[in-house]
């Protein structure tokens, strides 16, 4: 059995570098591939960043990454789930809720790296659009 909270803990803090696979840096991808991995024993195949990683580009590539088609959107989070944001209309910014402190969204954000928000924190700093999906297996 792992030991939830001393993973979650490790991983806070550490910085946030665009394309960053860790252990020193994450991104936003790579933060939310290592708690599936060590949490729930789910691989998720590397991301590669657009060449010009925009947000419309990155926005883009997650669209139709072949990673997409293994998971379906579920109405309300669960342990787990990998939460997709965005502040208007396209997905660009990637976490996983899980269930410590009443509910939480473990992600690497750019220029504060890996943090714990709940749900109304992301909301009031702009993240208004949340969508929650799980494996397709689940």
């Amino acid at each position: 059995m792992t030991d939830r909270a001393a993973i979650i803990n490790a991983l806070m803090g550490t910085p946030y570098r665009l394309g960053a696979q860790g252990p020193e840096a994450v991104d936003c991808y790579s933060a939310a591939a290592h708690l599936q991995r060590v949490l729930f024993g789910r691989a998720m195949p590397p991301f590669e960043m657009p060449g010009a990683a925009g947000r419309a580009a990155i926005a883009a590539a997650i669209a139709i990454h072949p990673e997409r088609a293994r998971w379906v959107e579920i109405a309300a989070p669960i342990d787990g789930a990998l939460v997709t944001m965005a502040r208007n209309d396209c997905g660009y910014h990637l976490g996983t809720w899980l269930v410590e402190d009443g509910g939480i969204v473990v992600h690497a954000l750019e220029g504060v790296g890996v943090i714990a928000d709940t749900i109304g924190s992301l909301n009031a700093v702009g993240w208004r659009r949340l969508r929650f999906h799980v494996p397709v297996s689940t």
